[in-house]
Formats: structure tokens, C-alpha cells, sequence
């Protein structure tokens, strides 16, 4: 993602990673199952946790993405990869992911490869190819929480949201078992202790608890909003069904048609969590704009769009009063889990401690800490009490 003005708080979105190119793309595509040509790439990914590039083929465009297998491997992107196709299996328009060869041969320049479904490893790299999604890219030069630019696009989101959601339910694959940082998680912040489960996940992810440890933070000190908030949620967040979850529903994830959304991308921080989780992320995504708050902005939300969201959700599946107010009691610590989480990928596989304090100061704290202030406690209660506009 591009940073032209230099601005800190987009640091953390950077692109870190080698582009792929042409020959890199030939190498790959020459291993699918039904081989292709890679005439040239047309584009490269501005996102930051992986390399991407759309790559014009003798069949049409197509996007590669690269992960470095330091942080993920197969094992780990096949889910999400079952997970697409469930939900394009039920009416969801969204990309195809391409079947590899089974076979074990030598890539040109590239040393062994191992193919397992959809996926392709070489070295310490795990490449996953895509058809090209259908739809205007919009927002492809967005930057991070920049919101819709209509009301209606806003809603026409929350509908798509709700059918996806919907489509989800029936999905029964189970969590992948090993943390790793591509997972957008909500559990952690909905427990009645969280001290108790802070000590047991820390367990599970070392270089969190090594970081935590090395830079003296004073994890539960410094929590005590957070485990207020998930006080008050956890009895009511512990009945929710689980389901699995897009996870990063920001408005340059989807392609539009008109003032909608025609299909979704980007899959990659896919988890098992509840339906009304994804609707909390997405209000968090495209409602909040957390660069600006940063920089001092603390007024930079739209709680009109929060509504229309939540109106269009409502079209396709009811929500009632329980469930605004258990929104707004999530949305302060949404994205507290994921926060932590991600400081295991900044500190081993981007090695930039700058950005793990990000995540720990920016993103864990003061998000949180706006929601108790003036600009946000307004926002939480345009959330609770929207209930009569969601059927204007």
C-alpha cells in the first residue's frame, strides 16, 4: 500500500516483500494442473503480508500471491482455499483458485517444488493462483479504514455481508489448529478472564510473550479497559454459533458493480469465529478511520455509515436489540486479539520491531482507548440505538 505523504501510521501497511516477476509467474503457472503462459504481469499487490501480482496469461488474467513459509505454510492457506470455494458453491461471486499438478519435479531456477491442491511450495515460498474477480477494483488505491463513499455502497456491503455470512454457516472445517499471524481471531477479549487466557495464549505464540518480555510491557496493566469490555461480552458472545469469518472486510477487498459489491478477494486472515464478528469488522474497517484518529482527528467516524451497514445486513438477516448491543460492546476490543498477534510477524518475519510496537501501541491501546472517548462513546451509541433505522 502506498504512503506518499510518509505517514507513520502507514508504515505498518508497507509493502515488504519481492515483487513477483514475469519469469518467477512462468515458473509457477507452468506447474497448475491445466498449465498456462504468463505474457506479463499487469500489476503488483501494494498489500503487506504477502507478495502478489495480476499476471496476463494465454487464458486470461490471473493473480499469484507468494507467502513466505517463515510465517505461513500450506497447511494454513488450504482452509481459506476450502472455504471460497464452499462459498462460491452457494451463490458467492469470488475468485477460483487453480489446481496444481500433483506431481514433485524440479521448477527452472526455482529448486524442488511440492504441490498439494491449490496450493504450490518451493523452498520457503507458498504460492497460491486465482482467477481474476469479477468487477470494477475501485478502491484498489484505498488506504487502510478509508470508508465507502456512499451511503449506498455502505449498505449494498452490509447485504453482501449478510449473504456471506450465510453462506458460511454450513462450512464445518475446524479451526487451524497452529497460531500463526494470519489469523483474525475473536475469543481471546470475550472470556470472564482474561489473565487466565492471556497466559495460556501467550503460551501458544513465544515470540508475542518473547517480545511482551523484551520490551517490559506490562500486558495486564495496561488491559484493564480491554478485560472490562470483555466482561461485559462474554456471556452473550459464548451463545453465538460459530461460523466462519472473511476477516477483513474492508471495501477494497471487494469489486463493484453500480453502487455494490460484485464479488469478494482476499481471504488470507480467514478464521473460525461467529457470524457477528464479520459484521463488526466490517463497521470497524469502513466506519472508524483509525490513521486519522491516530494523528490527532478523534471526530474521523461515520456512524451514518455504521447504520446504513447495519440497515443492509438487517435486509437479509434480522438483527434485533440484543445484537446492536452486543456489537458496540465488541467493537472496542475487536481488533485487540488480531493486534497481538501480529507482532509475532513484524518481529520474525519482517524483523521491524517499529511496527510490532505499532501493534501493541497503536493498534491494542489506543484503538481501544478512543472508544471511551467523547467522539467514540458517540459513535458506540449511534450503534445501540439505531434499531428503528434499520427498517427505514
Amino acid at each position: 500500500m502506498r504512503n506518499d505523504n510518509g505517514d507513520p501510521q502507514l508504515d505498518i501497511v508497507a509493502q515488504r516483500w519481492a515483487d513477483i516477476d514475469v519469469d518467477e509467474a512462468q515458473s509457477v503457472l507452468s506447474r497448475l494442473r491445466s498449465p498456462l503462459h504468463a505474457d506479463a504481469v499487469v500489476a503488483h499487490s501494494g498489500r503487506p503480508t504477502a507478495a502478489g501480482s495480476l499476471v496476463r496469461t494465454s487464458a486470461g488474467t490471473v493473480f499469484i500471491k507468494r507467502y513466505d513459509r517463515t510465517v505461513r505454510d500450506a497447511a494454513s492457506v488450504l482452509p481459506y482455499h476450502r472455504f471460497v470455494a464452499h462459498l462460491a458453491a452457494r451463490g458467492i461471486e469470488t475468485p477460483t483458485f487453480l489446481a496444481f499438478d500433483d506431481a514433485s519435479t524440479a521448477l527452472s531456477g526455482m529448486g524442488s517444488g511440492r504441490s498439494q491442491e491449490t496450493t504450490l511450495t518451493v523452498d520457503n515460498a507458498v504460492y497460491e493462483v486465482s482467477t481474476r474477480a469479477a468487477g470494477d477494483d475501485r478502491y484498489r488505491e484505498a488506504l487502510s479504514w478509508d470508508p465507502p463513499r456512499t451511503v449506498s455502497e455502505a449498505e449494498a456491503l452490509g447485504s453482501f455481508m449478510a449473504r456471506l455470512s450465510s453462506a458460511a454457516r454450513d462450512f464445518a472445517e475446524p479451526p487451524v489448529r497452529r497460531p500463526n499471524p494470519f489469523q483474525d481471531h475473536f475469543g481471546l477479549f470475550a472470556q470472564d478472564d482474561v489473565e487466565t487466557a492471556m497466559r495460556r495464549w501467550l503460551g501458544e505464540r513465544p515470540a508475542v510473550a518473547d517480545y511482551l518480555a523484551a520490551t517490559h510491557r506490562p500486558v495486564m496493566s495496561n488491559l484493564r479497559a480491554h478485560r472490562s469490555y470483555a466482561a461485559r461480552i462474554a456471556s452473550a458472545y459464548r451463545l453465538r454459533p460459530p461460523c466462519w469469518t472473511h476477516g477483513d472486510p474492508h471495501v477494497s477487498n471487494f469489486l463493484w458493480r453500480g453502487s455494490a459489491p460484485a464479488s469478494v478477494i482476499d481471504f488470507g486472515l480467514a478464521d473460525r469465529n461467529t457470524a457477528i464478528f464479520d459484521l463488526v469488522e466490517t463497521l470497524e474497517r469502513n466506519t472508524i478511520q483509525f490513521v486519522a484518529i491516530a494523528n490527532g482527528e478523534d471526530e474521523r467516524c461515520r456512524p451514518d455509515l455504521a447504520i446504513a451497514i447495519l440497515r443492509g445486513y438487517h435486509r437479509v438477516c434480522d438483527l434485533d436489540q440484543a445484537d446492536l448491543d452486543l456489537i458496540a460492546g465488541m467493537l472496542p476490543v475487536s481488533q485487540s486479539e488480531a493486534a497481538l498477534n501480529w507482532i509475532a510477524y513484524y518481529m520474525t518475519a519482517t524483523h521491524r520491531p517499529q511496527d510490532a510496537a505499532w501493534c501493541y501501541d497503536t493498534s491494542l491501546l489506543g484503538h481501544t482507548a478512543w472508544f471511551g472517548r467523547t467522539a467514540g462513546r458517540r459513535y458506540l451509541d449511534a450503534i445501540r440505538g439505531c434499531a428503528d433505522a434499520l427498517s427505514c
